[in-house]
């Protein structure tokens, strides 16, 4: 053969790489690597399924390689596909139609490599007996995995621009990994059953929402979701298998949601950022292991001033601490529980509560903060001592003395002249103040030695207020020393 003939048959192969099948029509290529304007549907079809035909009946790999298929595609019905044991994707394209891979059983490692998807897909009811690897995929729009059933599935590089992306029940027998990929639409995983490792992260998002509503979580769960814009992931009505499933969220302005969720033995790790916030609304956990500093200012309901809802947060969370022995964080949300119950008297008018239960956060810390209770006597103490000394009291010992000294008019005067207070300062009389201070101090503690008395009327009175309400504090002071050292 001259040169001259081998150039025309070279022109007339398809130019693609290792490809040799002769060219369609005027286009430089062959039917299957022809553009979607140079073919039509008709023709197409009819030259797949011949190809597919033969590649079946010699058992050989189905090659798809840089295929640009067009039109509506059934591989299921159409070609009668109802089993593939092994196939090459890559670089296929798809356009003008919907493309159903439905109840297809891939048998074999499966590659979507550098693809084009402008056309909806499905692979509804199918199954990979093996790995699926999708890799810089360009899904335009809708892509749906309903019913599917995975071995292991691995995602990467792959942008989901259509609308609504679906999982949902989808099946998932080993690990499912999603990285560096853009969501710019919604993707539904809900209803599905995840017994491998979970992990996903992105790179872009567009408002997107990761619904995982009703589904069925038995391992480890990993997200990490770093968004400029608002996303929100939904945990709604999930179950967890005791003792195997950990869950953790790192993410940032994220909405994260586990309404009406089943959280046993489940593991809770968050890593949260910005504008990012948790919906625990009517979850139910038992034994479940968190910790309160990490959602510490991300509860919801609080943030929303819905204080009723979030005292019904706080309290769930409080027995689940309760439940795992972290009592210090049991402390902190019992108190945030009764701090959203007094918000919730003020925004309802109940001023009278409001005042009760704030005069109880300030003496005793809803019975969590000994030191509160310390400090309220350390108060009383000094503000009944500062009593006696304007009232009078008589010393017995060793002679008797009668002390009185105008303290809250000598104050009142001082802070009209301010040369007068600093005289009133530098000859204050301590000595007698000591003495006032001293009686003050043994009256809270009920202890009456008897060399120190009130003179006057008012403060006798003074003086059985005060020994009453010293034993009630002390008392007050065990009870929260012992409640916050072990009586739980």
């Amino acid at each position: 053969m001259n040169k001259e003939n081998k150039e025309k048959v070279k022109m007339n192969v398809c130019q693609i790489k290792d490809c040799g099948r002769p060219t369609h029509k005027e286009s430089k290529y062959c039917i299957f690597h022809a553009s979607a304007v140079e073919k039509t549907e008709e023709e197409f079809k009819e030259a797949l399924e011949d190809y597919i035909n033969r590649v079946t009946r010699e058992s050989r790999v189905y090659n798809f390689e840089k295929f640009i298929f067009i039109g509506d595609l059934d591989f299921s019905k159409d070609f009668n596909l109802n089993k593939i044991h092994k196939c090459n994707f890559k670089g296929t394209e798809f356009y003008n139609g919907k493309v159903r891979f439905d109840t297809i059983e891939f048998s074999r490692e499966t590659k979507f490599i550098d693809c084009k998807f402008v056309s909806k897909v499905s692979f509804i009811g199918s199954e990979f007996r093996d790995n699926l690897y999708i890799g810089n995929v360009h899904f335009f729009d809708q892509v749906n995995f309903n019913k599917t059933r995975f071995h292991s599935i691995e995602i990467k590089g792959t942008t989901f621009e259509g609308g609504m992306n679906s999982f949902n029940e989808a099946y998932f027998g080993g690990d499912l990994l999603i990285e560096s990929c853009r969501f710019m639409h919604d993707i539904d995983f809900s209803h599905a059953e995840f017994h491998g490792n979970v992990k996903m992260g992105g790179k872009e998002f567009n408002n997107s929402i990761f619904n995982f509503e009703g589904a069925d979580i038995n391992y480890n769960f990993e997200i990490f979701f770093n968004s400029m814009k608002k996303i929100q992931i939904k945990f709604n009505n999930i179950t967890t298998y005791p003792t195997f499933t950990k869950i953790i969220i790192a993410a940032t302005n994220a909405g994260i949601y586990f309404n009406n969720a089943n959280l046993e033995k489940t593991e809770l790790c968050f890593e949260l950022h910005n504008s990012t916030f948790i919906d625990f609304q009517k979850t139910r956990m038992k034994d479940t292991y968190l910790r309160y500093d990490q959602i510490k200012h991300f509860i919801v309901q609080e943030n929303r001033k819905d204080y009723e809802q979030a005292r019904e947060v706080y309290l769930t969370l409080k027995n689940n601490f309760h439940s795992i022995g972290r009592y210090n964080d049991e402390s902190s949300t019992y108190k945030m529980e009764m701090d959203m119950e007094r918000f919730a008297y003020f925004k309802n008018s109940r001023y009278l509560k409001w005042i009760i239960s704030g005069f109880l956060n300030f003496l005793y810390g809803y019975g969590e903060e000994p030191l509160k209770v310390l400090r309220f006597a350390i108060i009383v103490i000094l503000f009944f001592s500062f009593l006696y000394f304007n009232y009078g009291i008589s010393l017995f010992i060793p002679e008797i003395r009668n002390v009185k000294y105008d303290f809250f008019q000598n104050v009142w005067l001082g802070i009209k002249n301010t040369k007068l207070l600093i005289s009133i300062i530098i000859n204050f009389p301590w000595g007698d103040y000591l003495n006032s201070l001293y009686f003050s101090l043994t009256t809270f503690a009920t202890l009456a030695f008897g060399n120190i008395g009130p003179i006057t009327i008012v403060s006798k009175i003074i003086a059985g207020i005060e020994s009453f309400i010293g034993p009630f504090t002390i008392a007050l002071f065990v009870y929260t020393f012992a409640r916050k050292t072990g009586g739980r």
